[in-house]
């Protein structure tokens, strides 16, 4: 009799990794090297995806900073398992769920329904507002996620009133272990995760990796998620403590405080200096910070030096949406002082 394949089921909580220092993406990505996995396989990717580099406009930012690159530097097989549209049960179906609930909230029991739905979500909204490690995701999220979907099927019922999650998950899990793996890595986001554990009970042998030590690099990740969220009620102590690193992501959200604090001169010689240093690495810095650079040169009345910054993120094989907006609009008028404060 073959053997089960080893799974270890990693949740990923998107942008939150960005909020909590105790489960940044570096968390992640250690907790992926710790298992030893033969095939990574992704969740929240459609089957394909990979081969485009737009795939990394995902929320679930763990993927495109650390895991895949990682995964690809060590030669580890990553193979996206997610539903894509022509899938059964694809994303698509989810028209059918918020066309239930539109039904139910007409009448007087189906909004009852609705309301202990409702109920059973805010323990996990009340979650989301903390700053959760591993073990919180674990012992409070995920029971706390799959408190709530049950109790969804239980006052509306399986197909669109649970979103198809069990069968969403039997396709995915499906595919993770068709792979052929025999240590196999799937990451899933929280959502997904409680009712691909059930699913794949029996048919793998799950591991749970214990909690990872990020170490030095992932303190250095909270920071700079820190700072990348702007907080300019501790603008100062951020631009002291980002002035000590050398990675150019540093320099990058340097100029952004900078430049929040109206100091559009000194945010220049940021980005400046950030052009000498090899910022290819994270994967949104070389649009972002290009977009930003053209920005400040605008402020500075440098248009033609603006303008050839916003091309240069247009001729990258890929940027982040946000970077490209900022660089199409960028081109079509000067970034003003009022857009700055907007921003």
């Amino acid at each position: 009799m073959a053997s089960l394949a080893s799974v270890a089921l990693i949740p990923l909580v998107g942008p939150f990794h960005t909020r909590w220092p105790r489960y940044t993406v570096v968390h992640v990505r250690e907790m992926v090297r710790d298992f030893g996995p033969d095939v990574v396989a992704l969740a929240p990717l459609t089957a394909g995806a990979l081969g485009a580099p737009a795939w990394q406009d995902t929320d679930e930012v763990a993927l495109p900073h650390t895991v895949v690159p990682w995964a690809r530097r060590r030669g580890t097989r990553v193979v996206a398992v997610g539903l894509a549209p022509g899938d059964p049960l694809d994303p698509g179906d989810d028209q059918a769920a918020d066309d239930l609930e539109r039904y139910l909230g007409q009448y007087e029991a189906g909004q009852r329904r609705l309301a202990r739905v409702r109920a059973a979500e805010a323990p996990v909204r009340q979650l989301l507002s903390q700053a959760l490690d591993l073990g919180l995701v674990r012992t409070a999220l995920l029971p706390a996620i799959a408190a709530h979907q049950a109790q969804r099927e239980q006052a509306l019922g399986k197909g669109p009133g649970t979103r198809w999650h069990e069968e969403r998950a039997a396709l995915v899990a499906s595919r993770a272990l068709a792979s052929g793996g025999s240590r196999i890595a799937l990451l899933a986001g929280v959502d997904q995760a409680p009712v691909l554990a059930e699913v794949l009970r029996g048919h793998a042998d799950l591991v749970e990796v214990p909690e990872a030590d990020a170490g030095a690099e992932g303190e250095v990740r909270a920071l700079l998620d820190v700072a990348m969220r702007g907080d300019a009620l501790h603008g100062e102590a951020l631009l002291r403590r980002l002035a000590e690193l050398d990675e150019p992501e540093a320099r990058y959200h340097e100029a952004n405080l900078l430049l929040a604090a109206s100091r559009p001169e000194e945010a220049l010689d940021s980005l400046l200096r950030l052009l000498r240093l090899d910022f290819q690495d994270p994967y949104y810095l070389p649009g972002f910070a290009l977009a930003r650079l053209g920005q400040v040169y605008d402020l500075a009345q440098r248009r033609d030096d603006a303008l050839k910054s916003y091309r240069g993120v247009l001729a990258l094989s890929w940027a982040p949406a946000e970077a490209v907006a900022a660089a199409t609009a960028g081109l079509n008028a000067p970034f003003g002082l009022y857009d700055a404060a907007a921003e």
